[in-house]
């Protein structure tokens, strides 16, 4: 079994998956392609999406988040906002890694029981969304390489690929330097980690809620048809979720949810305001 699984969305777009971990998004025009964001690194992703495109593919970033930038060094061109330039050359911390390995070792363990269940009652799972096991030596060789100096986006840039353009838009709030891209043709927002179908993380120190809240009132004005995202079983959904999720914000901002305690993917505790179309994840009270 490969590590991605790759299938067509909407015309010249296709899902990049890392099952169970995270998706990117390959997105052609007639000129050149661009990867929104590159992934784990866990696996060279740049075959992947050579094998789907013969023209020269660059990488534009939704945040620097260690799990959207680790194929970043497989490519001569990357852009960002300027607001992520310090995280992307950091890089991460060996200990991200090893926090992510634990819980992608627990959702594997508990993705056994879940294929059962449904695979007898629900039949939800798909290619998409059955989790990938992780590599056998994944500890000793899960370690990207920093990729090349970025260029820098700020809202309103425009991506021309040759008769397909995509629209930066600063969306603030689950980091400082999340952006999402808007195909205006097509009505396609790839949306990173701004919109997700599971819990919408925004209880980390960078996270802004106010912001958040702007960012995704901001999303629900826009003509969408197509929602793409990054994490969790569902990454593909109908335009009218994002006005779900910023509608959920501005309950949370106005007081109107019940928060109970959860635990993020890194294990530490959060509060976990739940909606009927998503839920939003903020910081542990103390």
């Amino acid at each position: 079994m490969s590590w991605f699984h790759t299938r067509p969305v909407a015309r010249d777009v296709w899902l990049v998956a890392e099952p169970g971990h995270v998706n990117s998004w390959l997105v052609a025009g007639r000129d050149r392609a661009v990867l929104v964001d590159s992934g784990l690194g866990i696996a060279p992703i740049r075959p992947a999406v050579a094998a789907l495109t013969d023209r020269p593919i660059d990488v534009v970033h939704t945040h620097a988040h260690f799990d959207h930038v680790g194929g970043d060094a497989e490519f001569d061109r990357v852009a960002i906002h300027p607001a992520g330039v310090a995280e992307l050359r950091a890089g991460a911390e060996s200990a991200d890694r090893t926090r992510y390995l634990g819980h992608a070792r627990r959702m594997l363990a508990a993705a056994q029981r879940y294929r059962a269940l449904d695979h007898e009652f629900f039949h939800l799972l798909s290619a998409d969304s059955d989790p990938r096991p992780l590599p056998p030596d994944v500890d000793a060789t899960w370690h990207p390489s920093p990729g090349p100096e970025p260029d820098l986006m700020v809202d309103g840039d425009v991506v021309d690929l040759g008769g397909r353009t995509l629209r930066v838009l600063h969306t603030p709030g689950h980091t400082p330097d999340s952006v999402c891209f808007l195909d205006e043709r097509d009505g396609l927002l790839f949306a990173g980690d701004t919109v997700n179908t599971g819990p919408v993380y925004a209880q980390a120190p960078e996270s802004d809620l106010a912001a958040f809240a702007a960012s995704t009132a901001r999303l629900a004005e826009l003509d969408v048809a197509l929602v793409l995202m990054a994490h969790f079983g569902r990454g593909v959904a109908e335009g009218r979720y994002v006005r779900e999720v910023a509608d959920a914000f501005a309950r949370l901002r106005a007081g109107d949810a019940v928060l109970r305690p959860a635990r993020d993917c890194d294990d530490d505790p959060v509060r976990e305001a739940v909606f009927d179309a998503c839920s939003i994840y903020v910081a542990a009270e103390g």
